[in-house]
């Protein structure tokens, strides 16, 4: 890779700024994919429900052992980076309720700054979590005031203080506000990174995250369906072909570790062996988190590829997208830089 090329970003990745819906997460583990089809939820995919859906969902969830913790695309990226040692902050919209305020807090505890609009009359935005024996998640969620952000919520100034916009793949159902934050930012020189958020998602939304790669993106993160979904290609040449839009395209590829396409080189990091995968929840999120770190350090791609593996193989081992601090100190250590 050209060395001007790894100065300018090494020097522009450093404090991250990321926007995405600020959810709560509801976790349940299920016994088998039976509870999926019964409320038509495709396995690994992310669904919004409607009104009905979310009561048949809600009742569903009645039945089962729950646990609630913060989470949201964005916010579990920023929140990694943020551990690891990166001055981050993070942009959404909460209801004026418990929700709202134990999702604040979650973020000050792992010290990211927030931004938080909060809205009054509609909830904060819950994601259901269902949590298959393999330990693949599926989501159906019910965004509530998180579907209401828009750029009239803040200024441009509010990037001001940070050199790197992280932007999660979802707000695409709102194409002005992910248009218009990623232009603000491209405006301001800063790096620009988009999570590509889930397989449906892209799905239905191709051509338009084709034309906002192209226009604003530096480094795209997608896992290996949803970089399908984009370019139709597996793993590597899916990851060729979106670096043809964007200066790093990263695809993850679970227990197979990941790879990524940049200046006309592939490279790869194998993936770390796990014996017990309990929830895949937030584990692609804290490998983008991860890997910015490693890159905030001057690290090779290969080794910043290895060290969101490292991230994301831990947080696969506990229930949702929360490690303790002594985990993240025990991660620090680990990766010794």
């Amino acid at each position: 890779m050209n060395d001007n090329f790894v100065r300018k970003f090494i020097e522009f990745v450093k404090k991250i700024i990321g926007i995405g819906n600020a959810l709560v997460d509801v976790l349940a583990r299920i016994s088998s994919d039976k509870v999926l089809s019964d409320l038509n939820l495709p396995k690994g995919s992310t669904q919004f429900t409607s009104t009905e859906q979310q009561k048949e969902v809600e009742r569903t969830l009645a039945s089962l052992d729950t646990t609630a913790s913060a989470g949201g695309s964005a916010s579990n990226a920023m929140k990694a980076a943020s551990m690891l040692g990166m001055e981050t902050a993070f942009i959404g919209k909460t209801g004026d309720d418990k929700m709202g305020a134990a999702f604040k807090a979650a973020l000050e505890e792992h010290q990211v700054k927030p931004f938080l609009i909060t809205m009054q009359g509609y909830p904060t935005g819950i994601a259901s979590t269902f949590i298959t024996p393999d330990g693949q998640r599926t989501f159906a969620d019910n965004l509530g005031a998180s579907a209401l952000l828009s750029h009239t919520d803040f200024s441009a100034d509010l990037l001001d203080s940070y050199d790197t916009l992280y932007v999660e793949g979802y707000l695409v159902q709102n194409h002005d506000l992910i248009s218009t934050v990623l232009r603000w930012a491209k405006e301001k020189d800063m790096t620009t990174c988009l999570d590509l958020a889930s397989y449906n998602v892209v799905s239905s939304e191709r051509s338009f995250f084709s034309q906002l790669i192209e226009q604003y993106v530096d480094i795209v993160f997608a896992n290996e369906e949803e970089s399908m979904a984009l370019t139709g290609l597996s793993a590597e040449a899916s990851a060729r072909e979106m670096e043809k839009i964007c200066k790093i395209a990263v695809v993850k590829m679970g227990s197979r570790g990941a790879c990524a396409y940049t200046q006309g080189k592939i490279y790869s990091a194998p993936g770390v062996h796990v014996s017990n995968v309990t929830d895949t929840t937030g584990a692609g999120d804290s490998f983008s988190g991860g890997f910015l770190y490693a890159y905030s350090k001057g690290k090779d791609i290969a080794s910043c590829l290895q060290t969101g593996n490292t991230v994301a193989a831990e947080m696969i081992q506990h229930i949702g997208a929360t490690l303790s601090k002594d985990i993240w100190q025990d991660i620090k250590r680990g990766l010794q830089f």
